[in-house]
């Protein structure tokens, strides 16, 4: 047996590996992974989900469906992605999400504003952390 090779499963394994495994399983997993503009978009959605600290099935349904229909992610993956979100990238801010889409083209920045007024008004009203949420962003991204 050489150096490399290691026949206790999981032994070993570093962190890098076993992410590895786990994006080579899923691919709109991958497929945030390896797109950090993407990532920036969807932190900023969970965080406009849990913004009034409730997630009403209305706010849920709207962030799956942008997910799914405007985004092209496998609606099978979401809790996947959620999980990836949360163990990879929790320490991002809003802040840090939004400054890394600011560079964007106005048309795209102006979608992404548009996804997360979706989500905020998905239940039937825009609490004031939401309505700070989306200001802070459009911001960020340049506009008053």
């Amino acid at each position: 047996m050489t150096d490399t090779q290691d026949d206790t499963p999981q032994q070993g394994i570093s962190l890098g590996e076993r992410v590895r495994n786990f994006l080579d399983q899923n691919s709109s997993v991958s497929k945030v992974a390896h797109d950090p503009m993407l990532t920036a978009e969807l932190l900023l959605l969970v965080r406009m989900s849990f913004a009034d600290k409730t997630v009403a099935p209305a706010e849920a349904d709207a962030f799956a469906a942008i997910c799914t229909r405007l985004l092209g992610l496998n609606g099978d993956e979401l809790s996947d992605i959620l999980k990836y979100l949360n163990d990879f990238s929790y320490e991002t801010t809003d802040a840090q999400a939004a400054e890394m889409l600011a560079g964007l083209d106005e048309v795209r920045k102006r979608a992404i504003l548009d996804h997360l007024a979706t989500v905020a008004r998905a239940d039937g009203e825009i609490d004031d952390r939401e309505r700070r949420l989306l200001e802070a962003t459009a911001r960020r991204f340049g506009f008053s």
